[in-house]
């Protein structure tokens, strides 16, 4: 069977120079539990959309505190410097017996320390793509009954659904995340035999708070 990827218009993230419009790419052939998602982003500048980067997630600490507006220039380099925060210490020139000594106090160090990966740096893409990962989980949902869970653990449009009426429409009960699954017990349900036949398979939206 071919791979198909469908897509999907989704958001739009303002900015001071550009603006920026994502695109969502579901690929629903041979996923298991769940489609495979891709994001793909353009300027209003230039209409022509590429795939987002693979999330860098080192940076998260100052992402979450980074209120400042978008400026729509994916490979601007973001300053994480803090307000006040001191300088580095220069390095000072270690002479020949200083840096033997410290080369074998290198090689003393315990196998269970770990060693710190140097962080890359981080560009204003690398914040969008974490900004909408974070919409995306908490934000994107789905009637009831929209999607069902085949026999091969796969997820389908549910060719039955014909919508919810408008009473229902009304109420958070009848709707569900759109996402992996991330609730233990939900998961566990997902290896029941009756998985198939749930159409409840996916997490409510009931129990979220603002």
């Amino acid at each position: 069977m071919v791979s198909m990827m469908i897509l999907v218009t989704y958001i739009q993230i303002l900015g001071i120079k550009n603006d920026y419009y994502i695109a969502l790419g579901l690929t629903y052939t041979d996923q298991f539990e769940f489609p495979q998602k891709k994001f793909f982003y353009c300027l209003s500048n230039d209409y022509t959309f590429q795939e987002m980067p693979d999330l860098n997630d080192q940076h998260k600490e100052f992402i979450d505190r980074d209120c400042s507006f978008f400026i729509g220039e994916p490979k601007r380099k973001l300053n994480q410097k803090a307000e006040g925060e001191a300088e580095e210490a220069p390095v000072e020139e270690k002479d020949e017996d200083e840096e033997g000594k410290v080369k074998e106090d290198d090689s003393e160090i315990s196998d269970k320390e770990e060693i710190e990966i140097p962080k890359k740096e981080l560009t204003e893409l690398d914040r969008l793509k974490y900004v909408v990962l974070a919409i995306e989980n908490d934000c994107q949902i789905a009637p009831i009954g929209a999607f069902k869970m085949t026999a091969q653990h796969q997820v389908r449009r549910n060719e039955a659904f014909k919508g919810l009426s408008i009473k229902d429409s009304l109420n958070l009960e009848n709707y569900v995340h759109f996402r992996n699954v991330q609730d233990p017990a939900q998961k566990r349900k997902l290896d029941e035999p009756s998985a198939p036949f749930n159409k409840q398979f996916l997490e409510s939206i009931k129990k979220d708070q603002p």
